[in-house]
């Protein structure tokens, strides 16, 4: 080799251009490899998550699979539970209405009497058979409260809420089309003469009963007053008896024996299930783990032997890349330039000297930059 660089002749060139080329190539292989690293770790990562998502969905679906089963006969336990509870609460209330009807027999028996006593009361002195009943007294000689609250509210009903109906009904179906000043005058004159003739109704009852037959009447009141009393200690007794806890009186212990059975059974049953959830967490987890990884880690670890393989052939190649391009460096470049030390631009160069143009290097540099400042 000649002491100046720029005086060697094509081969330099061509030496120089093998060198690049060769710098380029391990370029190439290397951005190749590290793309294939990119898959291959990608690869790796999918399948992990692959198996997991695998291991996870299998043993969630044979855990779901046991529980299911135990939870069946538990609903199957309840279903019989319900049916013998309601069984025994259907026997339970019959029970309870014969107890009733016995403890408030006797009080009925004083009650049909006095409504004996009242009908033969009316019939005697010829008042009407309708001034008996509850809803007259209500009306026309209430005792008590309640009775007082529900004659208001039956004024109320008859001398408010039907006048307040019928006025309604008359404006959306009888009166439309009338002239405001006719509907207007309807919709006030019907109501009125409603509610007159309840009024004139009402104290023509109240004169020709209540006046005219007042003892009656208030003998009657009496006796309103004492079925009254007996419905209220009857209510009192029935009260009673449902609050009463004791059902020994009711001969139900077939029904609690049969309850209690059914409750050791839905026990037995949870025990076995919690025991059954213990082992699949110990056992059979671990053996549902241990296939599929057993099916599934060979192709993994194949993937990962590869990637460490390729791992090594990348910091070769990198070590190789670096060597080469240091020597370039060192060899080349430092004379010629980094800016020569490209494929096209040596093609260049060897191309001049070739076509004779230059002899040398530094000639063939000189001519190429003689082109490119023509051009």
């Amino acid at each position: 080799m000649p002491e100046n660089v720029f005086d060697e002749k094509a081969e330099y060139l061509v030496k120089v251009r093998d060198a690049v080329i060769e710098r380029d190539n391990l370029e190439e292989q290397l951005d190749q490899m590290k793309q294939n690293m990119k898959k291959l770790t990608r690869s790796i990562s999918q399948e992990e998550k692959s198996i997991q998502d695998e291991i996870q969905s299998t043993v969630r679906k044979r855990k779901q699979e046991l529980e299911a089963g135990y939870d069946k006969h538990l609903d199957e336990n309840r279903s019989r539970r319900k049916s013998v509870a309601a069984k025994k609460e259907k026997k339970k209330n019959q029970k309870m209405n014969a107890r009733m009807e016995k403890e408030t027999k006797h009080i009925k028996v004083k009650n049909r009497d006095l409504e004996t006593d009242l009908k033969s009361l009316f019939k005697k002195n010829k008042v009407p058979s309708f001034c008996k009943s509850k809803f007259y007294y209500i009306m026309f000689m209430p005792s008590g409260i309640s009775e007082i609250i529900k004659m208001i509210l039956g004024f109320l009903v008859i001398y408010g809420a039907f006048p307040a109906l019928l006025t309604f009904l008359l404006r959306k179906f009888l009166l439309q089309g009338m002239p405001e000043n006719k509907m207007m005058l309807y919709s006030v004159i019907i109501p009125a003469a409603w509610i007159i003739i309840f009024l004139i109704i009402y104290f023509l009852i109240y004169t020709r009963t209540k006046i005219r037959h007042l003892e009656v009447i208030q003998e009657g009141r009496k006796i309103r007053d004492s079925i009254r009393a007996n419905d209220k200690e009857a209510a009192a007794i029935r009260n009673s008896i449902n609050k009463d806890k004791d059902e020994s009186i009711y001969n139900l212990s077939s029904y609690d024996d049969k309850l209690k059975e059914i409750d050791s059974e839905a026990d037995a049953i949870n025990q076995d299930k919690k025991a059954a959830l213990k082992t699949f967490e110990e056992e059979t987890k671990v053996a549902i783990i241990d296939e599929i990884n057993g099916r599934r880690l060979e192709t993994l670890n194949n993937m990962k032997q590869e990637k460490q393989s390729l791992e090594e052939q990348i910091s070769q190649t990198e070590d190789l890349l670096s060597e080469k391009s240091l020597a370039i460096t060192n060899q080349y470049a430092s004379y010629i330039g980094e800016d020569f030390c490209k494929k096209d631009k040596l093609d260049d160069l060897i191309a001049i000297m070739e076509e004779g143009t230059a002899a040398t290097v530094s000639e063939a540099i000189a001519a190429y930059k003689g082109q490119k400042t023509s051009k």
